[in-house]
């Protein structure tokens, strides 16, 4: 990819639903599916057999979760039509926070993303319109949500409720037989939004989960089976 290149999202409009009070953040998409659109990324794509939409690789680790979890219709390689009637139907929506960034190499972690340029009054409407519930696909998203979307500048949109943030996030680990002790960076935050509550709840990696578990309060006991019980506990308070 050259050098300097500003990458700017494609389909954050494409994730809009009215009325939704819940939703689905994450970041920002991998190189083949961000503008402008080159030969390069249209030949990977097709390789992949991957779409343009959020997390639309063929193997999709978030949807193959949605699927199990909230929707067992959605299969993959992921469908953005039949994804978007899904989340209407339970009043979810999906964006990211970056609107903008530039890209060290064609990684896709996030600590390669620079000169970002956040997505903020998107989210900030979303959250004014409805959003009490946000399922955050990484700390990095729930860290970015709290400091660059709400908390942000001399004018925040909302402030963190610090007890109740530690209250939901000891209440959550100890659901699933964890220790939040051993949590070093939060996995939740609750924010008062004017008088009303936004509750935002992270959750591993879908892709490699087994990776990052010692950062979500697990007690060294069954990885895969903390793991499953994580995200079955965050997709079902999502939906509730």
């Amino acid at each position: 990819m050259p050098i300097g290149e500003i990458e700017t999202h494609p389909y954050l409009q494409q994730g809009q639903i009215t009325g939704a009070t819940k939703l689905i953040l994450g970041s920002f998409p991998v190189y083949e599916y961000t503008d402008h659109d080159n030969a390069i990324k249209q030949q990977n794509r097709q390789h992949e057999g991957s779409v343009r939409f959020f997390y639309g690789s063929i193997d999709s680790g978030l949807w193959g979760l949605y699927s199990k979890h909230l929707d067992n219709l959605i299969l993959l390689p992921p469908d953005p039509s039949l994804i978007i009637q899904s989340l209407a139907q339970r009043q979810i929506v999906i964006s990211d926070t970056i609107a903008s960034c530039e890209r060290h190499g064609l990684s896709s972690e996030d600590s390669k993303l620079i000169r970002r340029s956040y997505n903020r009054e998107g989210i900030q409407s979303l959250i004014q319109n409805g959003v009490r519930k946000i399922l955050c696909t990484s700390k990095g998203v729930l860290k970015d949500l709290e400091k660059q979307i709400i908390s942000n500048g001399n004018n925040p949109l909302g402030e963190v409720d610090t007890a109740l943030s530690e209250n939901f996030q000891a209440d959550f680990i100890a659901g699933l037989g964890g220790n939040h002790k051993h949590i070093t960076s939060p996995i939740s935050k609750v924010f008062w939004i004017g008088n009303y509550q936004v509750t935002a709840l992270a959750i591993p990696s879908p892709g490699s989960p087994q990776r990052q578990l010692a950062r979500f309060g697990f007690n060294g006991l069954d990885w895969r089976g903390y793991a499953d019980h994580y995200f079955i506990n965050a997709f079902e308070w999502l939906e509730q």
